[in-house]
């Protein structure tokens, strides 16, 4: 038989057998009872139809909900509706990436893509919006009040910094190694024959490392890039953990194009004030590199030209982190989020090439006083077989990657802040 469950309006089909019985409706789990079959007037054996008075009685004794049943179904399904959300957390309508947010009606950056994922309308949100205030700038992890405790955020990332050095040291060394062994093992094989006793050959060895270090620099640079804008995401929508360090290609290649494509435009940008404020020419001090001539000549208009150039760059890399490459270089957005945040753009310009030029120079010192004067004695152990002078450099180089990544860590931290404090008055990453 064919009925509508008098309390959810639910269509059900029931077998017969539960004819006049009681039984709870598989939507909403309430009890009802089934009406009898009584025999058709005139029909033939066999066949029956529903009680409809029955079914009309019970229809009218249970569609209406009491007032307290009727609170207690809200209460029940909000409770269960908050308990999905806190579950499922919230996912990216541009690219599905999941990410936890405490509060349901705020609007918040995507940690994955940095768009925007909208609030969840609730049924009590519908009849009282609730306004949510972004974080302020001097508020509790706000711009201001964690400038200085910055300098300490890739602490908790220390492991994942550790392992980046362990792959810069073994990646370089174990080569090295298999290599030397393989002809060490190929000298004493030559014991008892014509030839006697050869000297291993490890004049490829010095090739092969200086082609292993050229490809970290290049690794590690990439991973560096995606490290960074992964930081601005993640402190923009007001997660403090910084992430680990990826080192897969899939993951860090749109952030690396971004910046190459972010460094050409810098590049020509670069040129083109050049060629308007350097009389002479300009590809033939590049060539030469007389640097100190192109200053001379360019004066102070290509000074004021080039500070205005590297003034945009933190907002060009907060778009990207933020956006896209191509609302990154667009000039309207830029020079208008630079206007709406006017002052507070200036300090963060100014902070960050204070903090830039203390780990520029922690990263300058040891790599130039500690580990470029170890290069010629590393690679000339190499070519004779000194296992020792070639791991004692390559630790060096793990040093100067830590700092490396620590220093780009504290530097994006402080991107996120700003893009934290001041999201609203961002053009980027919303269109």
């Amino acid at each position: 038989m064919k009925i509508r469950c008098p309390r959810c309006q639910k269509k059900l089909s029931i077998p017969d057998k539960y004819a006049g019985r009681g039984i709870r409706c598989p939507s909403c789990n309430r009890g009802i009872t089934v009406p009898n079959l009584t025999a058709a007037v005139g029909g033939s054996v066999g066949h029956s139809e529903l009680d409809l008075e029955g079914l009309a009685q019970l229809e009218a004794q249970t569609t209406e909900m009491s007032e307290e049943e009727r609170t207690e179904v809200e209460t029940t399904l909000a409770a269960k509706r908050a308990e999905e959300s806190d579950d499922a957390g919230r996912f990216c309508p541009h690219c599905f990436y999941k990410c936890k947010v405490e509060d349901p009606h705020s609007e918040v950056l995507c940690p994955h893509c940095g768009k925007a994922i909208p609030a969840i309308a609730s049924a009590t949100s519908a009849k009282k919006p609730r306004q949510q205030k972004g974080p302020g700038a001097t508020g509790a992890g706000g711009f201001y009040t964690e400038l200085a405790a910055s300098v300490g955020y890739p602490l908790p990332a220390l492991a994942s910094l550790l392992t980046a050095a362990g792959i810069a040291f073994g990646a370089a060394l174990v080569p090295v190694m298999v290599m030397t062994a393989a002809a060490e093992l190929m000298q004493q094989s030559q014991v008892g024959t014509v030839e006697g006793v050869q000297k291993a050959d490890l004049s490829n060895v010095q090739l092969v490392l200086i082609g292993i270090f050229g490809l970290e620099v290049f690794f590690f640079a990439a991973v560096a890039i995606h490290a960074f804008f992964d930081v601005v995401r993640t402190t923009a929508v007001n997660d403090d953990a910084p992430p680990k360090l990826s080192f897969a290609p899939n993951q860090w290649g749109k952030s690396f194009v971004s910046y190459l494509v972010l460094s050409v435009y810098i590049a020509i940008m670069t040129f083109v004030v050049a060629k308007i404020t350097v009389e002479g020419d300009i590809i033939g001090f590049l060539a030469e590199g007389d640097v100190n001539g192109l200053l001379q000549t360019g004066g102070m208009a290509f000074g004021v030209g080039m500070l205005i150039v590297f003034f945009l760059v933190p907002m060009n890399l907060l778009g990207i982190g933020l956006g896209n490459i191509g609302q990154a270089l667009n000039p309207v957005n830029v020079f208008k989020s630079v206007a709406m945040t006017h002052a507070h753009y200036v300090f963060l310009v100014l902070i960050l090439s204070v903090y830039g030029g203390l780990f520029g120079y922690a990263f300058l010192a040891v790599l130039f006083d500690w580990f470029l004067p170890e290069m010629e004695k590393m690679t000339s152990g190499s070519t004779e077989g000194k296992l020792l002078d070639v791991a004692l450099p390559m630790l060096v180089w793990g040093v100067v990657m830590i700092f490396f990544f620590y220093g780009s860590y504290v530097l994006a931290r402080l991107h996120g802040l700003f893009a934290r404090s001041f999201r609203k008055n961002l053009l980027f990453g919303t269109q």
